[in-house]
């Protein structure tokens, strides 16, 4: 009597088939899941990278129309540009179509982790100026607004040059600072006075530093103010 054998696969290659194509599909997915991370992350980084570019180009464009005091003598407190923490707060010039120039305040901050920059409406008028600056230092809502830059830790402006004072004289510095000399007596103290008054009106240029959250290093940029 002769009996028929069948082919097929036994329990034990069905297993092991099966195994293999779980070893392979878990290492395929692993991989997958590497690039779409991979993606997203370069995605972000390529984001903030292009922000970055727009913000220095706007603050290159700002910087370049800020008014000059030689031009503009009669500006609200003498000066055309006011630097605090975390805040800078300019004037440019606008040019309207078939229009006498005009002036406008121009307002970065950082407020909540977001570099935001502000502009105020364009004018002519110094008492109209005045309130316009005393707005955009508070952070008034009269301005229009645009997020520039997210996720900033750290953000520091500063004005060149900068001056200091020791023992009554005046030398390229950082800090303003009275005579420590007792024999000076407050003679110095105009000076210092003096010098704090025209600090502003000697700024060539306009350093900014910034720094994006996770991320060691910071940027530094600075800028050649076109109307000093």
């Amino acid at each position: 009597m002769h009996y028929k054998h069948r082919c097929g696969f036994t329990l034990i290659e069905l297993l092991v088939a099966i195994s293999i194509l779980a070893i392979v599909a878990v290492l395929g997915w692993r991989g997958l899941d590497s690039i779409v991370r991979s993606r997203n992350a370069l995605t972000a980084e390529l984001e903030q990278t292009r922000s970055l570019q727009l913000t220095f180009a706007q603050l290159q464009s700002d910087c370049t129309q800020a008014i000059s005091l030689a031009l503009y003598p009669n500006l609200p407190g003498g000066r055309a540009l006011w630097i605090e923490p975390q805040l800078l707060v300019l004037m440019r010039t606008v040019y309207a179509e078939d229009q006498a120039p005009a002036v406008q305040v121009v307002t970065y901050r950082l407020d909540n982790d977001n570099l935001i920059r502000s502009e105020s409406a364009s004018t002519r008028d110094l008492s109209q100026l005045s309130a316009l600056v005393n707005a955009a230092r508070i952070f008034s809502d009269q301005q229009s607004q645009i997020v520039m830059q997210k996720h900033i830790s750290s953000l520091n402006f500063r004005g060149y040059p900068e001056f200091s004072v020791v023992d009554g004289n005046a030398a390229v510095g950082t800090t303003v600072v009275p005579s420590a000399n007792p024999a000076a007596g407050t003679s110095a103290l105009p000076a210092v006075s003096s010098l704090v008054s025209n600090q502003s009106k000697t700024t060539l240029g306009l350093q900014v530093t910034l720094q994006l959250a996770g991320h060691e290093q910071s940027m530094v940029k600075i800028f050649i103010l076109g109307g000093a």
